[in-house]
């Protein structure tokens, strides 16, 4: 288990190479993984998601790296093999999926409704639209006055779906591209760039047979993907 201090000393150790003169770190239970930070001159002060507490030396040392390079400006060449592995691994989503979930505000955990969204899943794996996902959790949403359609981590492998979406009148396949979407996301390469990602999977999903009668919908109710 990492301790504050360890993160204190290794935040440091970066830090001074990249021209920081006093910098300090601390754990925040944030909902996702990240980094929030603040810095005046020489001095930089970080908070950083509690998910990394379990993290190697190596893991976190690479991370607060490609973290100093992006506040540079300089070009981040990605994560380690050994980051991307421990990130992705299933070891650290049993760890700490159940922590995101119950971080998750917008999420209604009752179980009511959920067998539109597996049977969406399964329609969608056997098409080949996408392959089976281990550790897949999925939820409505607990609103339904928001305009995406739905929300996702890869990391956690945890979909949320807009409760708008399980009016029965509402078309499987509307539901279905509207899923394929974000369960795309959750595949994608963890690190990936934003904008390539973004791109990838708005070509895959719209290969899917009703992606077209659905973005007519979706542009109808003023909601997106």
């Amino acid at each position: 288990m990492l301790t504050t201090e360890e993160l204190n000393t290794t935040f440091q150790k970066v830090g001074n190479d990249f021209g920081f003169k006093n910098v300090e770190a601390e754990f925040a239970p944030f909902r996702d993984v990240k980094i929030k930070w603040f810095r005046t001159s020489n001095h930089a002060r970080f908070s950083v998601s509690d998910y990394l507490t379990t993290a190697p030396a190596g893991v976190v040392e690479d991370i607060v790296t490609g973290l100093m390079q992006r506040m540079h400006g300089e070009k981040f060449d990605g994560y380690s093999s050994e980051t991307v592995g421990w990130m992705t691994s299933h070891s650290f989503r049993t760890e700490n999926q159940g922590k995101y979930i119950e971080r998750s505000r917008s999420l209604d955990i009752d179980t009511e409704g959920t067998e539109r969204l597996w049977g969406s899943y399964h329609r969608l794996v056997s098409e080949g639209m996408v392959p089976e996902i281990e550790d897949l959790r999925m939820f409505w949403s607990k609103g339904e006055n928001v305009a995406k359609a739905g929300q996702s981590s890869c990391l956690m492998r945890v979909v949320i779906m807009n409760r708008r979406l399980l009016d029965s009148k509402i078309p499987s396949e509307i539901l279905d591209y509207c899923i394929l979407y974000e369960l795309l996301n959750v595949i994608m390469p963890f690190g990936m760039d934003n904008i390539e990602r973004k791109k990838e999977v708005t070509t895959q999903a719209n290969g899917f047979e009703g992606a077209d009668i659905a973005k007519r919908w979706l542009d109808q109710v003023m909601m997106e993907v």
